[in-house]
């Protein structure tokens, strides 16, 4: 059970450290170790139910973007001299963005051959596949690729902007547009890579009690949601018609802080009226419940929405 657990010195001052804790304890003030390791398990339960929103936001907009360019620029279109910039001047320095783009589809492509001469024992030369170096490439990539350097006429955007972002424009202007969509792509980055490093999810400067955790990480999942609807609207169809969405909304609330600090209230169950009761209370207010058989020896269950 949680109390027989060794939460000190093993759990938190070994294997998790107590630097790491801190900042749980400075938010969420637990009143002993059980509900201070509740919190930190509730942050790698909220970063599991995000991960399928970041993952689908990731992929579909490099899927769209390329397929929009490769339409009209060719497979290789950020080769040679096919992707072309604002600034471009012969002779001219490379603007940074321009640079790390490039080093970022070289790596790609080097990720690429690697792999597949480890994958299937080829010692010779490897041509590069163009949806192959597409998989491999860092998120910052695409991140790079919506910058206002590729902006102007001539240029892929405002050209191509219609075909990679086909959902509801949040304006008729195109730059407000592209640095919409840059801006929600460069704090997805962000969050993504704090998600992925194992770091506090709700983290941000101003977060300083449970409540701005919450509400932080509410912020986070509806700037996703409208990042995911600019792609394409159907990518919100498919989360919600999976419960992605809501799963994400339920994990990132005080309700499941609570379950993971063994706070939350077990409701006994009685009888089918009862489980019904509790069934339709779970869907009502999307939250997981604790329940428990009223038996000699109580079998215990969790209640959760579909």
């Amino acid at each position: 059970m949680a109390r027989t657990l060794q939460y000190r010195p093993t759990l938190i001052d070994i294997l998790v450290t107590q630097p790491r804790m801190s900042s749980y304890e400075a938010v969420f003030r637990p009143a002993n170790d059980i509900e201070l390791m509740g919190a930190y398990l509730w942050n790698s339960h909220v970063c599991g139910a995000m991960y399928p929103l970041i993952g689908m936001a990731e992929i579909s907009l490099r899927n769209s973007i390329d397929r929009a360019l490769t339409s009209a620029l060719g497979q290789f279109w950020w080769g040679g001299s096919r992707l072309r910039y604002r600034s471009f001047a012969p002779g001219a320095r490379i603007p940074n963005v321009v640079g790390a783009l490039r080093d970022n589809f070289s790596a790609a492509a080097s990720k690429y051959i690697v792999e597949q001469r480890r994958r299937y024992n080829v010692s010779g030369h490897v041509v590069s596949n163009h949806h192959g170096v597409v998989a491999k490439t860092e998120f910052s990539t695409w991140q790079f690729l919506l910058d206002p350097e590729f902006m102007g006429r001539g240029l892929i955007w405002p050209q191509f902007l219609g075909k990679a972002f086909a959902g509801a424009w949040p304006s008729t202007h195109s730059r407000t547009v592209l640095a919409f969509v840059h801006g929600r792509v460069a704090a997805l980055r962000d969050f993504r890579n704090r998600i992925f490093h194992y770091e506090p999810a709700w983290k941000r400067f101003g977060v300083l009690t449970e409540a701005d955790a919450v509400q932080h990480l509410l912020e986070k999942i509806t700037k996703i949601e409208e990042l995911l609807a600019l792609i394409h609207p159907e990518n919100i169809n498919l989360l919600r018609e999976n419960g992605l969405l809501r799963t994400a909304r339920r994990a990132c609330s005080s309700d499941e802080i609570r379950r993971f600090q063994h706070l939350a209230k077990t409701h006994t169950v009685s009888s089918l009226q009862d489980l019904a009761v509790l069934v339709q209370r779970s869907a009502t207010s999307n939250a997981v419940l604790h329940a428990r058989l009223n038996r000699k020896t109580p079998e215990r269950f969790l209640v959760s929405p579909g």
